[in-house]
Protein backbone atom coordinates (compact mmCIF):
# COMPACT_ATOMS: atom_id res chain seq x y z
CA UNK A 1 0.00 0.00 0.00
CA UNK A 2 0.70 3.68 -0.48
CA UNK A 3 0.13 6.54 1.30
CA UNK A 4 0.02 9.94 0.11
CA UNK A 5 -1.02 12.53 2.46
CA UNK A 6 1.21 15.62 3.92
CA UNK A 7 1.85 18.80 2.23
CA UNK A 8 0.64 17.34 -0.77
CA UNK A 9 -1.62 19.31 -2.93
CA UNK A 10 -1.34 17.17 -6.41
CA UNK A 11 -0.57 13.98 -7.56
CA UNK A 12 1.43 14.57 -10.81
CA UNK A 13 0.89 12.29 -14.57
CA UNK A 14 1.95 9.59 -14.32
CA UNK A 15 3.04 9.21 -11.09
CA UNK A 16 2.24 5.85 -10.04
CA UNK A 17 1.78 4.35 -14.09
CA UNK A 18 2.21 1.00 -14.34
CA UNK A 19 2.42 -0.26 -10.84
CA UNK A 20 0.92 -3.15 -11.59
CA UNK A 21 0.85 -4.73 -7.99
CA UNK A 22 -0.32 -1.52 -6.43
CA UNK A 23 -3.73 -2.58 -4.41
CA UNK A 24 -4.47 0.31 -1.89
CA UNK A 25 -3.79 3.56 -1.58
CA UNK A 26 -4.50 6.41 0.92
CA UNK A 27 -5.00 9.95 -0.44
CA UNK A 28 -4.39 12.84 2.11
CA UNK A 29 -7.44 15.02 2.43
CA UNK A 30 -4.97 17.99 1.22
CA UNK A 31 -4.95 16.53 -2.24
CA UNK A 32 -6.53 18.80 -4.58
CA UNK A 33 -5.99 17.24 -8.29
CA UNK A 34 -5.13 14.10 -9.57
CA UNK A 35 -3.71 14.82 -12.85
CA UNK A 36 -3.96 12.75 -16.42
CA UNK A 37 -2.21 8.67 -15.85
CA UNK A 38 -1.19 9.41 -12.72
CA UNK A 39 -2.74 5.91 -11.98
CA UNK A 40 -2.63 4.37 -15.09
CA UNK A 41 -1.58 0.99 -15.63
CA UNK A 42 -2.25 -0.11 -11.88
CA UNK A 43 -5.60 -3.15 -12.60
CA UNK A 44 -4.43 -4.43 -9.57
CA UNK A 45 -5.99 -1.07 -7.50
CA UNK A 46 -9.43 -2.05 -5.89
CA UNK A 47 -9.02 0.42 -2.66
CA UNK A 48 -8.72 3.53 -2.15
CA UNK A 49 -8.40 5.23 1.90
CA UNK A 50 -9.45 9.15 1.16
CA UNK A 51 -8.75 11.15 4.46
CA UNK A 52 -12.27 13.16 3.79
CA UNK A 53 -15.17 13.24 2.90
CA UNK A 54 -17.03 12.39 -0.25
CA UNK A 55 -17.85 15.51 -0.69
CA UNK A 56 -14.42 16.71 -0.41
CA UNK A 57 -13.60 13.77 -2.89
CA UNK A 58 -16.18 15.43 -5.46
CA UNK A 59 -14.04 18.94 -5.20
CA UNK A 60 -10.71 17.16 -6.49
CA UNK A 61 -9.96 17.28 -10.15
CA UNK A 62 -9.52 13.88 -11.41
CA UNK A 63 -8.17 13.26 -15.13
CA UNK A 64 -7.93 10.36 -16.89
CA UNK A 65 -7.30 7.96 -13.91
CA UNK A 66 -10.18 5.33 -14.58
CA UNK A 67 -7.88 2.71 -12.52
CA UNK A 68 -8.25 5.13 -9.41
CA UNK A 69 -11.71 6.06 -10.07
CA UNK A 70 -12.78 2.57 -10.62
CA UNK A 71 -11.42 1.52 -7.32
CA UNK A 72 -14.09 0.92 -3.86
CA UNK A 73 -13.18 4.04 -2.09
CA UNK A 74 -13.29 4.69 1.95
CA UNK A 75 -13.80 8.10 3.21
CA UNK A 76 -12.09 8.57 6.88
CA UNK A 77 -14.09 8.15 9.74
CA UNK A 78 -12.52 8.13 13.32
CA UNK A 79 -15.41 6.89 14.75
CA UNK A 80 -17.80 4.56 13.59
CA UNK A 81 -20.66 5.96 11.60
CA UNK A 82 -23.95 5.33 12.48
CA UNK A 83 -25.31 5.45 8.77
CA UNK A 84 -24.42 3.70 5.67
CA UNK A 85 -21.75 4.00 3.48
CA UNK A 86 -17.87 3.50 2.99
CA UNK A 87 -15.82 4.44 6.35
CA UNK A 88 -12.58 3.27 7.48
CA UNK A 89 -10.26 4.39 10.35
CA UNK A 90 -6.66 3.51 11.67
CA UNK A 91 -6.32 0.45 13.73
CA UNK A 92 -2.76 -0.39 14.97
CA UNK A 93 -1.92 2.64 12.20
CA UNK A 94 -3.19 0.26 9.95
CA UNK A 95 -6.15 1.33 7.42
CA UNK A 96 -9.52 -0.58 8.67
CA UNK A 97 -12.64 -0.82 6.72
CA UNK A 98 -15.47 -0.01 9.26
CA UNK A 99 -18.20 -3.00 9.51
CA UNK A 100 -21.82 -1.56 9.59
CA UNK A 101 -23.98 -2.71 12.52
CA UNK A 102 -25.71 -4.29 9.64
CA UNK A 103 -22.83 -6.46 8.54
CA UNK A 104 -22.23 -7.48 11.86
Amino acid sequence: MKTVTGCVKSIGSGVFFGCTSLTSITIGSGVRSIIGYAFSGCPALVTVYYKGTAADWEKISINNNSDLTNATRYYYSESKPTGSGNYWHYVDGKPTVWVSDEEN
